[in-house]
């Protein structure tokens, strides 16, 4: 792929800090997300340690209640802010910004009440199930509003943040707060000795700071300004896409539910720590991609197709490179690293992370055709495909968590994955742009030809480690990411090469 990068003539100069200052600006949110999941890591290494299997169980029931809560609320914002701000004259920001700032405050507060009623209105929770893991989640549910408030809050503004170009801002916010989290984990339950309640406080905690960071990097247009016609446009826009996420936490967030119901609350534990490792990848990944969708957005804006295409394809080959070959190396080393960064009772079986990362790097790979579609106005055709993935992907929980454990569980998030992937790339080519379909199917292939490697070397991690060398390889001879591109990227990340607006 031509890097696009010429100093002969004024115009190529200007398109050369255009893609500098867009690989600053991704590598700006990659280093935020990579210290942010350093941080999880750490902390989980610390209460998976601190407290027990059965705790820990409980623990990731509430984060998924929360999870569900905050895309509940969030209206769709968190995915369409970005394109309605940079398509926006700058004098429009701060109504846009403003008026969902407000309204999102009402609206979790109105959300807040009903939890609380919840927990203490008449009745019993036996009344509505008798469950071991509801029983728990009902106990703890006043902490709830501490995660799914935060949580929303941050992800609103982290979109507003990239819709303003402010990428520094929103990195710091980020990495400051990441720290705050292990310090507050390590002092009030590594050394305090203290319980789940004191976890989700802690966190809480860490939320809170981030979210005054990033909220204080949004400067005059961070101030809440009511507007029922301004918040009614952006709900409008966003209405098919908060949809879209309601179904994306039923496709890859309810499956941890299902595996409670269907195989028990400690191995809900262990498959919600194992799916943070492809949560690094994929927040990782997405933060490197964070800047495209408001660039794709300005290249639709101005009619320049062939350019969003080629960005588009540019963007699905890296991702693929990036997100298979993490799926493969982690998988090659996960007796060591799952130990490492938990602790032995948290190993499974040995394809179940390997399906995990594949999985994520699917569901990345539709995000990007799914945020083409967005920045078409093709918003509609992203919920569609979205129900049809998720009802699919329940289905199949429902039929291989019980034959299979974790690995069916994995298994189906994988396949209903790439089913998503194949369908958005389907729509947005036919929505005019050209998707590449070598840029789809190359990687899937090469995956399959190196992960022979992980079936072959079970039981040494040297020949497992084979299988991540041999996919790089194959891309570079193959000529899906050549050398002179990611020395491109490379060099656009130097110090003195042009930055990123902060």
């Amino acid at each position: 792929m031509s890097t696009g990068i010429s100093s002969s003539d004024p115009a190529s100069s200007t398109k050369d800090m255009k893609f500098r200052g867009l690989v600053r600006g991704s590598f700006l949110s990659a280093l935020s997300i990579l210290i942010s999941m350093a941080a999880l890591l750490i902390t989980g290494k610390l209460f998976t340690n601190a407290l027990d299997q059965e705790q820990v169980g409980i623990f990731a029931l509430l984060l998924v209640t929360s999870d569900f809560l905050i895309y509940a609320t969030g209206m769709g914002f968190a995915a369409s802010m970005p394109r309605l701000i940079a398509a926006a004259d700058s004098k429009e920001h701060n109504r846009i910004i403003g008026s969902a700032l407000s309204g999102q405050l009402l609206m979790l507060a109105l959300v807040t009440l009903l939890v609380f009623l919840l927990k203490w209105g008449p009745g019993t929770p036996e009344k509505l199930s008798t469950h071991s893991g509801w029983l728990a989640v009902h106990q703890h549910l006043t902490l709830l509003p501490l995660l799914f408030v935060t949580g929303c809050l941050r992800d609103l503004i982290l979109a507003m943040l990239a819709g303003l170009n402010r990428y520094g801002w929103r990195a710091g916010g980020i990495a400051l707060a990441s720290l705050g989290q292990v310090v507050t984990v390590w002092a009030f339950i590594w050394l305090g000795g203290g319980g789940l309640r004191a976890l989700v406080c802690a966190l809480a905690g860490s939320y809170g700071f981030a979210l005054l960071l990033l909220w204080a990097g949004l400067g005059s247009s961070g101030i809440p300004r009511f507007s029922l016609s301004g918040y009614g446009k952006s709900l409008r826009f966003s209405q098919p896409l908060y949809f879209n996420q309601l179904m994306n936490f039923f496709h890859q967030r309810f499956d941890t539910v299902l595996v409670s119901l269907l195989a028990g609350i400690a191995s809900a534990a262990i498959y919600e720590m194992l799916k943070r490792f492809p949560l690094i990848v994929n927040r990782i990944l997405n933060a490197l991609l964070v800047p495209y969708l408001p660039h794709i957005s300005t290249l639709i804006a101005r009619g320049e197709r062939e350019s969003a295409a080629a960005v588009l394809n540019e963007a699905t080959a890296l991702s693929a490179f990036i997100g298979y070959g993490a799926a493969l190396f982690f998988a090659a080393i996960q007796r060591v690293l799952v130990p490492l960064f938990f602790n032995k009772s948290y190993l499974s079986d040995e394809f179940t992370l390997f399906l995990l990362l594949l999985s994520a790097s699917l569901a990345l790979q539709s995000g990007l055709m799914a945020q083409m579609l967005i920045a078409l106005g093709r918003n509609r055709a992203v919920p569609a495909v979205n129900m049809i993935t998720m009802l699919l992907c329940i289905l199949l929980n429902l039929i291989f968590i019980p034959a299979y454990g974790l690995p069916g569980a994995a298994g189906s998030a994988a396949f209903s994955a790439a089913c998503s992937f194949a369908l958005l790339a389907l729509c947005t080519h036919r929505a005019g742009i050209t998707v590449s379909l070598r840029m789809c199917i190359q990687p899937a292939l090469l995956l399959s030809a190196a992960a022979l490697s992980l079936y072959y070397g079970m039981e040494s991690v040297w020949l497992r480690l084979l299988a991540p060398v041999l996919f790089v390889l194959l891309c570079l001879l193959s000529g899906l990411i050549s050398p002179v591109r990611l020395y491109a990227i490379a060099r656009a990340l130097l110090p003195g090469s042009g930055a990123a607006r902060d």
